[in-house]
């Protein structure tokens, strides 16, 4: 049963594009989220920034996890859209160059370039409908310098202690606060 009745647009991590076997169906963050959202999954092989962010416009709302939470980061940013990202790698851009050289023909269609092309620069205006859910044991990224890029955009943050990268919180923490971001 859907609850609210926003468009919103899902940038999955970076398993869905390197796992040969990944299963959307089996992703509990999209599986909740469709629950409550009318949601779709980018897909990442058609990533071109000026493409991409015409096409985010016709969302209501963005959602990413660690990897697609640069994307959705970014992109609220450029378009002024409601975001919600968990445990975002809101320093991707520095991160690509290991990921291609750990995978290099699983991510060969993305371009640095074409990040670069969609990285939000700090402004003084602050993005309150940005809301960033971090969890501070994250043992992938620097939860802390994750935090430090977000408080210089004026987002929203929501830290827990514990969970993760995999947001073995999602439900029990991070889905009531979702529900309360998209009810406003």
């Amino acid at each position: 049963m859907v609850i609210c009745f926003m468009k919103l647009l899902y940038f999955p991590g970076v398993q869905s594009v390197l796992a040969d076997d990944y299963e959307f169906a089996q992703s509990y963050k999209l599986v909740h989220l469709m629950q409550i959202c009318d949601c779709e999954v980018f897909d990442y092989r058609n990533f071109d920034a000026k493409k991409s962010i015409r096409q985010v416009e016709k969302y209501d709302v963005l959602f990413g996890s660690s990897f697609g939470g640069y994307f959705a980061f970014n992109m609220a940013v450029i378009t002024g859209q409601k975001c919600i990202s968990v445990n975002p790698s809101l320093y991707l851009d520095k991160r690509f160059s290991m990921l291609m050289e750990k995978h290099p023909n699983k991510l060969s269609f993305i371009k640095p370039a074409q990040l670069e092309a969609i990285k939000a620069q700090p402004m003084k205006n602050k993005h309150p409908y940005i809301h960033i859910l971090m969890n501070m044991d994250d043992e992938v990224l620097d939860a802390v310098k994750v935090i430090e890029i977000a408080e210089k955009f004026g987002c929203n943050i929501y830290r827990y202690e514990k969970g993760g990268h995999e947001s073995s919180n999602f439900i029990g923490e991070m889905l009531p606060t979702i529900k309360q971001i998209l009810s406003e």
